[in-house]
C-alpha cells in the first residue's frame, strides 16, 4: 500500500519509499514538457501538473512502485491535459453559436411579433364601418388621400375624417400594439 505520511514520504507496496517534495522537484519539469506535447500554453501545463500532484496527495492511491506511480502521473496529466482541451473545444463552440443563434433568434421572434400585430391590427380593421374599413386599407396600401379619394369617390375631407376616425378606434382598442404597427409600416418603406 502507498503510504504518504505526516513528513511527505511516500512509501510504495515494493518497499521503497521516497520524499514527496523530492519527487516532485525531480519530475515536475518533465511532466510540464509533458503536458506540453498537448497544451501549448505553459502556465496550462504547469496547472495540470499541480493539479495532478494535489490529487496525488489527497486521494493517497496505491501504489506497487515508483514506477507505478509516475505511469499514474504521466495517464492522469495526459487524461487532464485532453479534457482541457475537450473543454476548450466545447467553450469555442458555444461562443460561436451565441454569435449566430442571437441574431436567428431575434429575428425569428420580431417575425412573430410583426405577425401577431399585424394579425390584431386586420381583425381590428374589419370590425371598422364599412367606409372606415376601406379608407384605411387603401392607406394601408400606401394610396395618398387624393388616390382614396378618387378610388371611393369621396371628397378629400372625408377621406382625412375616415382615417381619424379608424385610427381613433384602433388606438383606443389596439394601445400600444397599434403603436408597434405604425412603426414597423414605416420601417419596411
Amino acid at each position: 500500500m502507498t503510504r504518504i505520511s505526516g513528513n511527505t514520504v511516500i512509501e510504495f507496496e515494493d518497499g521503497d519509499q521516497t520524499d514527496m517534495k523530492r519527487f516532485f522537484d525531480l519530475h515536475y519539469q518533465a511532466f510540464v514538457t509533458f503536458a506540453g506535447r498537448y497544451i501549448s500554453d505553459i502556465s496550462v501545463c504547469e496547472d495540470v501538473v499541480q493539479d495532478v500532484f494535489i490529487s496525488f496527495c489527497e486521494k493517497h492511491r496505491n501504489f506497487q512502485s515508483l514506477i507505478a506511480s509516475k505511469a499514474f502521473f504521466y495517464t492522469s496529466i495526459r487524461n487532464s491535459c485532453l479534457d482541457h482541451l475537450k473543454h476548450d473545444q466545447v467553450q469555442q463552440k458555444y461562443r460561436e453559436f451565441k454569435k449566430i443563434v442571437p441574431e436567428k433568434n431575434e429575428s425569428f421572434l420580431e417575425e412573430i411579433m410583426r405577425l401577431e400585430a399585424y394579425n390584431q391590427v386586420y381583425r381590428e380593421i374589419s370590425k371598422l364601418p364599412d367606409m372606415e374599413r376601406k379608407v384605411l386599407l387603401l392607406s394601408l396600401d400606401e394610396k395618398s388621400n387624393d388616390e382614396i379619394a378618387v378610388t371611393l369617390e369621396i371628397s378629400i375631407n372625408t377621406v382625412r375624417t375616415h382615417k381619424a376616425r379608424a385610427y381613433k378606434v384602433l388606438r383606443k382598442n389596439l394601445g400600444d400594439i397599434f403603436l408597434f404597427f405604425i412603426s414597423l409600416r414605416k420601417n419596411n418603406r
